[in-house]
């Protein structure tokens, strides 16, 4: 799989790079939307497919499972770089499928199984968990074709087997290469399958971002890395003195960018009813969270952002090409207790964190992705 470089600076800004060092997610983005009451409680979830639109609720009476075999469309493409060993694709195994085998490609795209698991369930007990449930309590699933399949008894898959593989592409020369591989049913039948794989020079989707001129990620796929790194003396990459600065990124061919946000952490304080004090992470939209406001949750993006590293942030749409300014913010606090009444606690960190979420969209497999990237200024 193609990665891409991050050039980070601390190490939350290694933890935030997994999102593009792991291999894209083979599904579109699934929204989550909550709805909440007066307290601030869940009081429902609605997942929605960013791209082809579909929706599933649970006050409708749904139980999702898994969100993007319900709503969302296998990709056709898969994006490579010439020359290089270190492209690969996740691929596993649906619901009706034992395995899959005799994965090659054709001449000048070398395919190469790297890692695989799989599990072979000899109990010839038909699979009873779906993807989801309707609200009439129907299981449901996709199969190996892309399509949804009522889950029922006399039908049903007949073991609990499955399978998982890491498949390594190699190709010299840039081109549109073609992968077969068959998938083997657990009723004994075979299904062929394909994808596309594309091969060029740089073959991920975000070229490059810079801040004041100043590299701050740029792709791996590049022949040389770039010397114009935005770098400060006694912290390293991604730390520079410039309060203010143009933020820009170059998407490659058959890459859209759709919007480009700027975070702030999100740090809100709390006292006990002992009156001892805390700094914390808001939570997500946190209006939602104040006694007497209903409404839905929106800002379902950082979630991979909260997972990683816990922070939650105040998020800000900037024009690619424009001046942004970065934040004052120091969390560095956040977490410690204060107690008036028996500790004096200050803190200040050396520098301040502004995140960089980058949302843009796969023309060829018609879906949209994002990616986070950080940037810290110097506190003087």
């Amino acid at each position: 799989m193609s990665k891409f470089s991050k050039l980070g600076a601390t190490a939350l800004a290694l933890a935030l790079s997994l999102t593009m060092v792991a291999p894209i997610t083979a599904n579109a983005q699934i929204i989550r939307e909550y709805e909440r009451d007066a307290k601030g409680n869940i009081t429902n979830t609605t997942y929605r497919d960013e791209d082809t639109k579909k929706s599933m609720s649970e006050k409708d009476g749904y139980i999702v499972r898994d969100a993007s075999a319900a709503l969302s469309k296998d990709p056709k493409y898969f994006y490579i770089c010439t020359n290089s060993y270190d492209e690969y694709m996740d691929f596993e195994t649906t619901k009706d499928v034992a395995r899959f085998e005799n994965f090659k490609g054709k001449k000048g795209l070398k395919v190469k199984v790297i890692k695989k698991n799989e599990y072979t369930d000899a109990t010839n007990t038909p699979v009873s968990r779906g993807d989801y449930v309707d609200k009439d309590g129907n299981e449901f699933y996709k199969n190996i074709k892309g399509e949804i399949v009522k889950l029922e008894a006399a039908t049903a898959p007949k073991n609990g087997s499955s399978a998982e593989y890491t498949v390594r592409f190699f190709a010299k020369k840039a081109g549109t290469y073609k992968v077969k591989y068959t998938a083997v049913l657990k009723d004994g039948t075979t299904v062929e399958k394909s994808i596309k794989v594309i091969a060029r020079d740089d073959g991920n989707a975000i070229k490059s971002v810079t801040y004041a001129g100043k590299v701050i990620a740029e792709s791996e796929d590049l022949d040389k890395p770039s010397d114009n790194r935005l770098w400060t003396k006694g912290y390293g990459y991604n730390v520079t003195n410039s309060k203010k600065g143009t933020i820009r990124v170059t998407m490659n061919k058959d890459f859209k960018l759709k919007k480009i946000e700027i975070g702030t952490p999100n740090i809100e304080k709390k006292t006990d009813k002992n009156g001892v004090e805390t700094q914390e992470y808001a939570k997500q939209n946190s209006s939602l969270d104040t006694p007497g406001n209903t409404g839905i949750d929106w800002d379902w993006y950082d979630e991979d952002l909260i997972e990683r590293s816990g922070v939650t942030c105040k998020w800000k749409k900037v024009k690619n090409g424009k001046k942004i300014k970065l934040s004052k913010v120091d969390d560095s606090a956040v977490g410690k207790s204060i107690d008036p009444k028996d500790t004096k606690f200050e803190s200040k960190d050396t520098s301040t964190t502004t995140y960089v979420r980058i949302t843009y969209y796969d023309k060829k497999n018609k879906k949209t992705k994002r990616t986070y990237y950080t940037i810290n200024l110097v506190q003087k």
